[in-house]
């Protein structure tokens, strides 16, 4: 499952240069606050709330809160556990029939489970994060028309499990100034589909230390997913806001 990052390089480039990928892309923003607190010399514990839109800022994505935990036994190796609950929204759709299936809201309940590994060469800061993430996703009923208007049985979407794997390599930069810019490559694999690989994800982008326990990060994320008909914002702008008690 390593093999693909002994192509990292060539994949950072192919994912953010490519023009072909970049005419198929959307765009939107993810903004996300998180508050972290400290209870212990080797415990944090954090909550954290997120919203998403999606072409630019016409259309939301969706919202998310969440809870985490992480424990840190020794400097070069934490585990954290954390759930997030979700509202995804879809837009509208015309099926191959001709019938069109309403915009809905949709809940997504997500647990996961991490382990990370830091490596400090330098000025570097190296790590990989390995997550195994579990996202029930609610049953729902939505309205569905005839291409006339005339209103039909409605169409449901079963409640159904996601269980993936992600692979996150991760590199930033000490600097004597407030920034410390970073960068990642991630890996997501379905576990229900032999390990296949469905996304892969690139960040760009930078802390910025406002003070001792104020701090704000800005980035451009690029996805790109394995099947050309996924669902979903290809380029973000990611804003986040962390406040350390």
């Amino acid at each position: 499952m390593f093999r693909h990052f002994s192509r990292l390089p060539p994949a950072l480039f192919a994912l953010l240069l490519s023009p072909h990928l970049s005419a198929q892309s959307d765009f939107g923003v993810w903004a996300e606050a998180d508050a972290q607190f400290k209870i212990s010399k080797k415990w944090n514990v954090g909550i954290d709330a997120g919203l998403r839109t999606r072409s630019g800022l016409s259309a939301f994505d969706r919202w998310s809160i969440g809870a985490s935990a992480e424990f840190e036994p020794v400097k070069f190796l934490s585990a954290g556990a954390g759930y997030n609950l979700q509202d995804e929204y879809k837009d509208s759709r015309t099926t191959a029939k001709g019938n069109v299936v309403d915009d809905y809201w949709r809940l997504r309940n997500r647990f996961y489970a991490q382990l990370k590994f830091k490596a400090r060469p330098s000025v570097f800061k190296l790590d990989f994060r390995a997550r195994y993430q579990l996202t029930h996703k609610s049953e729902v009923s939505i309205a569905k028309y005839s291409s006339a208007g005339i209103r039909k049985d409605n169409e449901v979407k079963e409640a159904e499990n996601d269980n993936l794997v992600r692979l996150r390599l991760a590199l930033s930069v000490k600097t004597r100034s407030p920034f410390t810019p970073q960068v990642y490559y991630e890996l997501f694999n379905d576990l229900a589909d032999g390990f296949a690989l469905t996304k892969q994800r690139v960040y760009v982008g930078s802390d910025v230390r406002l003070s001792k326990r104020n701090e704000l990060s800005v980035g451009y994320v690029r996805n790109v997913y394995a099947h050309s008909d996924a669902d979903g914002v290809h380029n973000a702008l990611a804003i986040g806001y962390k406040f350390k008690f």
